[in-house]
C-alpha cells in the first residue's frame, strides 16, 4: 500500500538554513506529495517556488504573526492532506533515502500499529559532557528514553542498528499517521521558541501507541543561531518546562521528585561551570538569571497546583 506524505517546515528568518533544507527533501530517494511552509518572519518565496514547481509535489506557503511555533504546526496539520505529516525544523539536512526508510516503515506496517516515527540524528557530544548529563539524570543510555524528572535523550546516529520503540520524538523530525491528530493537538499556550514542545506533544502519544526510531533514516540538525531565543529565555525554559512537564506527568512517584531536584541541580551546575570559559561568560551568567526566574516560576506553577488538590 503506498502512502501519501505532507511535509510541514515551521519557518523564521532562516532563508539560507530553509534553503538547504528542501534541497536535501528534493535530493532524496522518495519526495513528499506535498510542501508545506508556514512563515513566522519573512522569506522570499518567489525563488522557492519556482524550484519547487520543477517536481511533481504541490506546494503551499502561509505567512503568519505573531511567531508561535506550535500555532504553525497546527495551521499546518489544517492545510496538509497526506497519509503522512512529517514535521521538519527548517534547519535539518536530510540524507538521501531519509523519507525513502520512513515511509517504508509505515507502509509496511499494515495494521497501523505505528503511530510515529523519527530518524536518526548525526550528532556528537563530548563523553565528559555525556557522562556528566547522565549522572545528574539528564539523559539514558538508552536512545529515545524519557529519564524520571522528565529530561530526554536523543537517537543518534550509529547508536541503534534496528528500529526501536522509544518514548518520544525529536520535534526536528517526526512523521505521524494522520489519525494521530483526531485525538492530539499541538499546545498554543507559549509563544515564540518553545524548548521542550517536542517532548510535551508526543510523550502522551507514545503512551498510548507505537513510536519508533530508524536507524538507517539519518539527519544532520544544524540547529542554526539565526532567530534563537536569548540566553537568559532558554535558561528559564530549562528549568520551568522541564517541571512543567514533570508536574504533568511525572510527579505521582515521590521518588521522581529526587531526580527533578538532582536534574535541576544539574542544570544550574552546567550553567555554572561555563562560566570558566571566558567567551562563554556572558551567555551563563544570562542563562544562570534565566535559572533563577524558570524556579520562581516552577514554584508558583506548583503552588497553583496543588492548591487546586487540596
Amino acid at each position: 500500500m503506498t502512502l501519501s506524505l505532507s511535509t510541514i517546515i515551521c519557518t523564521k528568518d532562516r532563508p539560507d538554513d530553509l534553503n538547504q533544507c528542501l534541497n536535501s527533501i528534493l535530493k532524496g530517494d522518495r519526495l513528499p506529495n506535498e510542501i508545506i511552509i508556514i512563515d513566522d518572519g519573512y522569506i522570499d518565496i518567489d525563488n522557492i517556488q519556482k524550484i519547487i514547481t520543477n517536481y511533481d509535489i504541490n506546494f503551499f506557503y502561509q505567512r503568519k504573526s505573531p511567531p508561535n511555533v506550535n500555532v504553525s504546526r497546527n495551521l499546518g496539520i489544517s492545510i496538509a492532506s497526506g497519509d503522512i505529516l512529517s514535521f521538519l525544523d527548517d534547519d535539518v539536512v536530510l540524507d538521501q533515502n531519509y523519507y525513502d526508510r520512513v515511509m517504508k516503515a509505515f507502509e509496511q506496517d499494515s495494521s497501523q500499529c505505528i503511530a510515529g516515527i523519527t530518524g536518526a540524528i548525526k550528532v556528537y557530544t563530548h563523553p565528559v559532557k555525556r557522562t556528566f548529563l547522565r549522572f545528574f539524570g539528564l539523559e539514558s543510555r538508552q536512545p529515545g528514553k524519557v529519564q524520571a524528572c522528565g529530561a530526554v535523550t536523543l537517537v543518534r546516529a550509529g547508536e541503534i542498528d534496528q528500529p526501536v520503540r522509544v518514548e518520544w520524538l525529536s520535534g526536528c523530525n517526526m512523521n505521524f499517521r494522520r489519525w494521530v491528530f483526531e485525538s492530539y493537538r499541538f499546545d498554543e499556550q507559549d509563544s515564540g521558541y518553545i524548548l521542550g514542545d517536542d517532548r510535551d506533544f508526543t510523550y502522551p502519544i507514545g503512551q498510548n501507541h507505537t513510536l519508533i526510531a530508524l536507524p538507517d533514516a539519518t539527519l544532520i540538525h544544524k540547529k542554526s543561531s539565526v532567530s534563537r531565543d536569548s540566553a537568559k529565555n532558554l535558561g528559564r525554559m530549562e528549568i520551568f518546562h522541564l517541571g512543567r512537564f514533570f508536574l504533568a506527568h511525572r510527579s505521582q512517584n515521590p521518588i521522581n521528585w529526587i531526580a527533578l531536584c538532582w536534574a535541576f541541580i544539574g542544570i544550574i551546575l552546567k550553567n555554572f561551570l561555563t562560566l570558566l570559559n571566558p567567551n562563554k561568560r556572558s551567555i551563563s551568567m544570562q542563562q544562570l538569571a534565566g535559572n533563577i526566574e524558570g524556579f520562581q516560576q516552577f514554584i508558583a506553577l506548583m503552588k497553583k497546583k496543588y492548591d487546586k488538590t487540596s
